[in-house]
């Protein structure tokens, strides 16, 4: 009757947790514990992981995501498939010290322990364990009673379970979506403002050259080629998305004086008229990379900094043993410590980051497919109150064809 009424919760939506609370609050009815934990099996059969645990007690010294290894495959012998007693756990820990998880049950009091292995086909995946502080407590009619109800138990774990994994990927798959919709909201903003100013100035061009003297002319041309090249940069940042994310992403790997790269991009982009200032610790060292992909990873890194850091930018390249290594840094309120990873996705963004609002672009995720590309690394950290990006690329080492 018990199953019956879990089995009927189950069909209501009830989740692993609210199922197994149940079973702690129902089975003192007919079984003694202090104690009950749910572990599951990993694929490999040898690693079990407390996924749930619940104790009438204070304090329990194995805690939700305690993993430990055995020294045989649960299911490799008939007996991992069967439920088993032992009512002298202090003296299983004796005879087997190795046996950290039964010690820290000991050391909490427990004495007796009912073990339910849950075997769905041919495959135990998972146990419930019954733990109790009284000696002698189990006997051979408990692990009948836990026999007759133990393929029920697996069956209603085991559906809830997958029931999770469904919701919560159906739960990612609604973020990515919406990420994937704010991504394309961001890059249509970005491509909107470049183009609107090329669109504005090539109107007025048209339609009144004659009202502007040379020298407007001029400025007019100069900031249509600048948004212009804006635009191209994004687009190209698109196509090394795509590409990467097919496969085809092709390199041309040599040589490259990493030095002579920043300097040249420094001197293709608008530094000199940033608010920000711009200080350059450039060091010559060859690295193995690409020098196209060099400069994009560097205009990309730069461009983030202008638009987002602080009032100062510093531009280092140094050789750091085998690596040649960019830093970007900037002295802004940088990113918190749980996004450092998310700024990189190509449909994530930092909300959170101090002085910046919305996405930071996609030239961060592209940075980092190239670096990896050239057998580098792109990381960012927060150093003594600065936001750095770290490029680190093979060295080059002469009369060889690769670092």
């Amino acid at each position: 009757m018990l199953l019956l009424e879990i089995t009927i919760g189950f069909h209501a939506g009830l989740e692993v947790d609210e199922i197994l609370d149940t079973l702690f609050d129902e089975f003192q009815q007919i079984l003694p514990y202090d104690r009950m934990e749910y572990a599951v099996v990993a694929e490999d059969g040898y690693v079990l992981t407390t996924a749930w645990t619940r104790a009438n007690y204070d304090s329990t010294s194995v805690p939700v995501g305690y993993a430990y290894r055995r020294s045989v495959q649960v299911s490799s012998s008939p007996r991992y498939r069967v439920p088993f007693l032992d009512n002298n756990l202090p003296e299983y820990a004796r005879k087997r010290p190795a046996s950290h998880p039964v010690s820290l049950l000991v050391s909490e009091g427990i004495r007796c322990s009912l073990n339910c292995p849950l075997v769905v086909g041919d495959e135990v995946k998972g146990y419930l364990f019954f733990n109790t502080r009284w000696r002698d407590s189990y006997t051979p009619h408990h692990s009948d009673l836990i026999q007759l109800i133990a393929s029920q138990l697996a069956s209603v774990l085991g559906q809830s379970q997958l029931n999770e994994q469904l919701r919560t990927r159906n739960q990612e798959l609604r973020d990515l979506e919406q990420s994937r919709l704010e991504f394309i909201a961001s890059i249509s903003h970005e491509l909107c403002t470049p183009l609107t100013s090329v669109v504005g100035f090539a109107s007025e061009l048209r339609d009144r050259a004659e009202a502007f003297t040379l020298d407007e002319i001029s400025q007019f041309a100069s900031a249509i080629a600048a948004q212009s090249t804006e635009v191209a940069d994004i687009v190209e940042d698109l196509l090394v998305i795509t590409r990467a994310e097919a496969g085809h992403l092709a390199m041309e790997h040599g040589p490259v004086n990493v030095a002579d790269e920043v300097r040249q991009v420094c001197a293709s982009m608008p530094i000199e008229g940033a608010e920000q200032q711009t200080i350059m610790d450039l060091t010559d060292g060859f690295a193995w990379a690409d020098s196209l992909r060099v400069r994009q990873v560097t205009r990309n890194l730069l461009s983030n900094a202008l638009h987002y850091g602080g009032p100062t930018i510093r531009l280092s390249v140094q050789p750091v043993g085998r690596h040649i290594v960019l830093v970007v840094a900037d002295d802004g309120g940088g990113v918190p410590k749980e996004d450092h990873e998310m700024i990189f996705q190509a449909y994530g963004s930092s909300h959170a980051a101090v002085g910046r609002t919305g996405s930071l672009g996609l030239g961060l995720t592209v940075s980092r497919y190239l670096a990896e590309a050239m057998q580098g690394s792109l990381t960012y950290d927060r150093v003594d109150g600065e936001s750095r990006f770290s490029l680190q690329l093979p060295a080059y080492r002469p009369g060889t064809s690769r670092p």
